[in-house]
């Protein structure tokens, strides 16, 4: 089953890996660094990863899953979430404070690195499928609902903002408090402005988009299905199609400049790009599970997860053991 359909009908499916068709050239591991898998301890599909910096990240998935690591992932340790619903989302603003949201609605706060997380609102007829923070307080979710939701209490109280569409929405990412983007399973790109008050329309797809990601107010990226990769040099004014070899499903991204960034998805691909995705490369991820998320904190340290449990971290060439 697609992710698609997974997004759509919220629900994650055990299934067996999907083989890559991926068509990209390789980027050589002798000339950069390799993917390794970790040991993440469960065999729970992992749906999202953050990592505050190189050391520190969290990891959220099925039936209420938290993983929480200290070395970079060389050890994962579980964290009570108190809760079985499918974990969807996690974002942290430091190494205390952070959130978790997924299933039924739910979103779990936490004010110490994980060691409590607590309910700080849910509604059973929602699910969310992203969220953003930019402050303890002020952040929003995406997900099976037309509107945008704003919280400016961290999380306990949110407001609805209008988008105009009846299609759910599947991303979002803020720069700050004013200026953010949001994508959605028709593949809509909107982008506000003013935090939301009202949300501008960039551009409408055919195919769904399942992340986007911006380094500042002009420069961009949107990837999606069936390999698709869009970029923006004028903050979403005009976006351009790039060519990502594949024809794969595309679920996590994330740029550190302008120059360098990482897209995973379906069969276990991973793609790198050194020039801003005027080409992007393949790289061997030594899974073949679905990929549905990935973090860097800078261009050596990164992380991806996935379908059965699966965590890789990225190892640049200078980090590797002799």
């Amino acid at each position: 089953m697609q992710r698609w359909r997974i997004l759509l009908v919220i629900l994650f499916v055990l299934q067996g890996p999907i083989l890559s068709s991926c068509s990209n050239p390789s980027d050589p591991k002798s000339k950069e660094g390799h993917w390794k898998l970790q040991k993440s301890g469960t065999q729970a599909n992992l749906s999202s990863v953050i990592f505050v910096d190189d050391r520190e990240g969290w990891v959220v998935g099925e039936k209420g899953t938290i993983l929480h690591s200290e070395d970079g992932g060389e050890t994962w340790t579980p964290q009570e979430s108190n809760t079985k619903a499918d974990l969807f989302a996690v974002d942290f603003i430091n190494t205390q404070i952070g959130w978790a949201s997924g299933n039924q609605g739910l979103t779990l706060q936490t004010r110490d690195g994980g060691r409590s997380w607590r309910v700080v609102s849910e509604d059973s007829e929602k699910t969310v499928l992203d969220i953003d923070f930019v402050t303890h307080e002020i952040g929003w979710s995406v997900g099976t609902f037309q509107d945008v939701l704003l919280t400016k209490s961290g999380g306990s109280q949110w407001e609805a903002q209008s988008t105009e569409s009846t299609f759910n929405w599947t991303s979002v990412f803020f720069l700050d408090s004013r200026v953010g983007w949001a994508t959605s399973m028709r593949g809509d790109i909107i982008h506000t402005l003013d935090g939301g008050k009202t949300w501008t329309g960039q551009v409408r797809l055919i195919h769904p988009l399942s992340s986007i990601y911006f380094i500042d107010t002009g420069q961009g990226w949107a990837g999606g299905s069936d390999g698709r990769l869009m970029a923006t040099k004028d903050g979403g004014l005009n976006w351009v199609q790039q060519t990502s070899g594949t024809t794969e499903n595309l679920w996590g991204l994330v740029f550190m400049d302008k120059e360098t960034g990482w897209a995973v998805g379906e069969g276990g691909l991973v793609l790198h790009t050194k020039d801003g995705g005027e080409q992007w490369l393949q790289s061997k991820s030594g899974t073949n599970e679905d990929l549905w998320s990935v973090s860097f904190t800078n261009a050596s340290h990164g992380w991806a997860v996935g379908h059965g449990g699966t965590i890789l971290q990225y190892v640049d060439k200078s980090r590797e053991k002799s």
